[in-house]
């Protein structure tokens, strides 16, 4: 009976070790790391070469198809605006946009190479973001939506589809585009 015993206190406490450890991992922001290393030894560890791009590039085509599905969608808003309202296939529809609440307007800009431009300083933030930050004060401010949880599958895939139309352009982060 003792020995069950000592058996028990001994898997209890490695348990109890390990779930510690990745409490401590998560509180000192190791916990992407951790899942990132996890997941590929789960999807990774059985595929051979062809098959480990094959798989990434369905996740990017299945990202990327999501973005474009937000790109055009008004729920996102309140006032029945989408990205495409300003910015179809990336481009402009030119002009201004009035900031709500203000008497200001901005230029309304091109997508494509924009997100080559990114991060950078905005001056209604006052700070230096990045381009998902960007897309939120555009879902806040024009589409007077709510923003979109940081790193949240739907703000990685709107950036995403963003940044689709900046394939093929130069990288300048000092750009004021």
């Amino acid at each position: 009976m003792s020995q069950k015993v000592t058996i028990f206190c001994a898997v209890l406490s490695v348990v109890f070790l390990l779930s510690a450890c990745g409490m401590m991992a998560k509180m000192m922001g190791m916990g992407d790391m951790m899942n990132s290393m996890e997941n590929m030894d789960k999807v990774m560890k059985d595929m051979n070469m062809q098959q480990r791009k094959q798989h990434m590039m369905a996740k990017q085509k299945e990202m990327l198809a999501y973005g474009n599905k937000l790109f055009h969608d008004a729920s996102l808003g309140s006032n029945g605006q989408n990205c495409a309202s300003c910015h179809p296939n990336g481009g402009t529809i030119g002009g201004e946009a009035q900031v709500p609440m203000t008497k200001m307007k901005l230029p309304i800009p091109r997508l494509t190479g924009a997100s080559a431009t990114f991060p950078k300083y905005k001056v209604p933030n006052d700070r230096v973001i990045t381009l998902d930050q960007m897309d939120n004060n555009c879902i806040k401010m024009f589409m007077q939506g709510k923003p979109l949880a940081l790193n949240s599958r739907e703000a990685i895939a709107l950036a995403m589809y963003v940044t689709s139309f900046s394939n093929g352009e130069k990288v300048d982060v000092t750009s004021s585009n």
